[in-house]
């Protein structure tokens, strides 16, 4: 007898058939007992979800099976006798292909409402699950027949299948208390009352926006043997437990090979296509690497970003280089079997930026470790916006040194002052005295202005707005400069052909603009050109001031604004002209940014928000 089962059934399925037959056993022990009625609910319940779930396991299999269909039947359009499984193709609301009789168009129309694409429909007395795709400006929908999934997968019980909006797409049978299922669907087990009888009801949602119920009367699951609804129908049970096992035994020996080998090709492709699918949608470089560096796999990102990459080593179709990479780690990972992370700059050839560079191993059953995903994360928005939050905080304990110094400085200075002039006038003209006075004077008057300087800069003072005309701010600066721009041969573009209406402080708008000429004046040798152009987007304004002088290095972008940081030759500039400006700038909540390359060109914008055309 052993020997006759185990020649039609291999040791697994020998396990399975026993594993079954013991779980038998367990639950008619646990569930016999006559005082355990909630046992029974529960064990009813669970049988309930057991069902739905393989239904919903099979729909899921449909559909994945429908999604790769979909995916590459658009190839084999020019041979219809190869397209085995339902299609349908509309374009324009008509249908341009069919391989199925007595369709028409109303039947998309019918569904094509329903979300994510999938379906469930009836027409013309039949029940269909399917699903569909936009393929090049076509709609391409296939199909399957739903009531052969549940009589494959539900054995007895009825089903209701609603929407989240309420609309039942499906129902096995109409009953009255179908409303009840739909208000209670934040509790998935529960039971009502209907005609007398009490009936068990399972939901579950089925991608979000569906909701597969089950339900059946208490005593479809109970035996007639006892009067009281405490006893499972034991000989039902046991009976149709052991067709099935013999079924289940035959359908393995008969169709082990050629079925298993079907599913699992099937479920790896689909499984590569998920890994794909999901990988590809990060929109982070993902690269996966072999021990000596070469590159077996990349994502689209990283192909978008290098679109000529090929396979070969790391460090040169990622960086360019012809050596591995000094912040590389790869060595460490597959060492160590541990993750790690660089940030760097310029990582990916052809690209500026601040990257994060990640490293982590992957490994087998084994516990070694086979390659390395490689993740390259752009961070140069972040950084920079850490940057400027950085210039802001050191601008604002800056300008708060600079108020509370220039107001300790300016009351003894006031008393030099005074004392001086006081003095001055005990000495006659032209004499020696007198003239060492005056010199004590004028060096006292240009502190004051330093210090004035550093009052504005700490934004002490009041500010009277007004609305006016912010060309007029650019002209005046212009008529001041008008001599040292002739003397230097420096052309001025002045593009701003309409008025740009702003409510400010008309004199210290001018000295932003007085301050952003003398810069670019003095950064042009001779022979240069200063343009002045402005870019409208909605009530925001973006006037640009760029010269084509000597430009700002790129170590120096991040002083520039700071009080006393100057790159002019010792006695041509106190480094308060961009400092002030800044503070202006900011006193009336604008933005100032600048751009700069080295012995090419300089750019100043500043960003107006609420301006106006007149």
């Amino acid at each position: 007898m052993l020997k006759r089962i185990n020649k039609y059934l291999n040791p697994f399925e020998i396990t399975l058939v026993v594993s079954m037959l013991t779980l038998l056993f367990i639950t008619l022990i646990i569930y016999i007992d006559k005082k355990s009625n909630e046992k029974l609910k529960f064990f009813v319940y669970k049988t309930q979800e057991k069902s739905i779930l393989r239904l919903i396991t099979q729909l899921e299999d449909t559909l994945a099976k429908q999604d790769f269909f979909l995916n590459k039947i658009h190839k084999n359009l020019d041979k219809p006798s190869l397209i085995k499984d339902n299609l349908i193709i509309i374009e324009n609301n008509k249908i341009v292909f069919s391989n199925v009789n007595d369709i028409d168009i109303s039947f998309f129309q019918n569904i094509s409402s329903q979300s994510q694409n999938i379906f469930f429909a009836s027409y013309k007395d039949n029940s269909f699950f399917g699903s569909y795709k936009f393929i090049d400006g076509k709609i391409f929908l296939t199909f399957t027949d739903f009531d052969k999934i549940i009589k494959e997968n539900i054995f007895g019980e009825n089903i209701l299948i609603n929407s989240r909006d309420g609309k039942i797409v499906y129902a096995s049978e109409y009953k009255d208390f179908f409303n009840t299922i739909r208000n209670k669907i934040g509790n998935n087990q529960f039971s009502v009352i209907s005609g007398g009888e009490e009936i068990a009801v399972t939901t579950i949602t089925f991608h979000d926006d569906y909701n597969i119920s089950i339900y059946a009367p208490f005593k479809y699951y109970y035996s007639d043997l006892s009067g009281q609804n405490v006893k499972i129908g034991i000989p039902a049970f046991i009976f149709g437990f052991i067709i099935f096992s013999l079924l289940f035994a035959i359908k393995l020996s008969v169709n082990r090979f050629i079925t298993e080998k079907e599913k699992y090709e099937t479920l790896f492709q689909l499984e590569h296509e998920k890994f794909q699918r999901i990988v590809q949608s990060i929109d982070e470089g993902v690269a996966l690497i072999t021990k000596d560096y070469e590159i077996i796999w990349i994502n689209d990102y990283i192909a978008k970003k290098i679109p000529n990459i090929k396979s070969g080593k790391c460090f040169k179709e990622l960086s360019d280089k012809e050596y591995k990479c000094s912040i590389c780690m790869l060595e460490k990972v597959f060492t160590e079997k541990r993750s790690y992370s660089v940030t760097t700059k310029d990582f990916i050839k052809g690209e500026k930026g601040v990257y994060d560079v990640i490293w982590v191993p992957l490994m087998d059953k084994h516990g070694e470790v086979t390659a390395c995903v490689e993740l390259i994360r752009d961070i140069t928005a972040i950084v920079e916006m850490q940057n400027k939050v950085v210039q802001s905080e050191k601008l604002s304990a800056l300008g708060l040194l600079a108020g509370g110094v220039a107001h300790e400085i300016n009351n003894p200075l006031v008393g030099i002052l005074n004392m001086s002039q006081l003095l001055s006038r005990r000495f006659p003209e032209n004499s020696k005295e007198k003239d060492m006075i005056e010199l004590i004077i004028e060096a006292g008057k240009e502190t004051k202005n330093i210090v004035q300087s550093l009052l504005d800069y700490a934004r002490q003072g009041t500010t009277k707005m007004e609305r006016f005309d912010i060309r007029e701010s650019i002209n005046f600066a212009l008529k001041i400069f008008g001599s040292k721009l002739k003397n230097k041969k420096i052309v001025i573009k002045n593009n701003i052909d309409r008025p740009i209406i702003v409510n400010a402080n008309k004199g210290k708008i001018h000295q932003v603009f007085i301050n952003l000429l003398s810069n670019s004046i003095d950064a042009i040798e001779e022979n240069g050109e200063i343009t002045i152009d402005y870019i409208k987007n909605g009530n925001k304004t973006i006037l640009k001031i760029r010269d084509n002088g000597k430009g700002i290095s790129h170590e120096n972008l991040d002083k520039i604004f700071d009080p006393f940081f100057t790159t002019k030759d010792v006695g041509k500039g106190t480094g308060l002209g961009l400092s002030i400006t800044h503070g202006i700038i900011k006193e009336h909540g604008w933005n100032i940014d600048v751009e700069s390359e080295l012995n090419n060109y300089t750019t100043f914008k500043i960003i107006i928000e609420n301006s106006e055309d007149s």
